[in-house]
């Protein structure tokens, strides 16, 4: 995973930042406890700038419920994509921003 970041932030994408910069980079699993499909405090990691739009080098600790549609919801935002909701969503992560 690190070897795949560091190559997204040595190359130039069209607009001359880094393709890290331009990207956002999900690294974690879907469940905690595959054997009882638990999915709750999931280890996560959101690698990238988004475009200049997420705040970087932050730690959050995430309510212990919250679904995580929120983030992919919260990506979708960045992209230009207005939605209400995906998936199971509550709502949006603001730690993001």
């Amino acid at each position: 995973f690190a070897y795949f970041l560091e190559q997204l932030q040595s190359r130039k994408d069209v607009d001359g930042n880094s393709l890290l910069h331009n990207s956002m980079v999900v690294w974690g699993s879907g469940l905690a406890d595959p054997d009882y499909h638990r999915h709750t405090d999931l280890p996560v990691v959101l690698a990238g700038h988004g475009g200049g739009t997420i705040k970087t080098g932050l730690r959050s600790e995430l309510e212990k419920d919250t679904p995580m549609s929120n983030l992919f919801l919260s990506m979708l935002d960045r992209t230009g994509v207005k939605e209400d909701r995906f998936g199971d969503s509550t709502g949006r992560i603001s730690q993001l921003a």
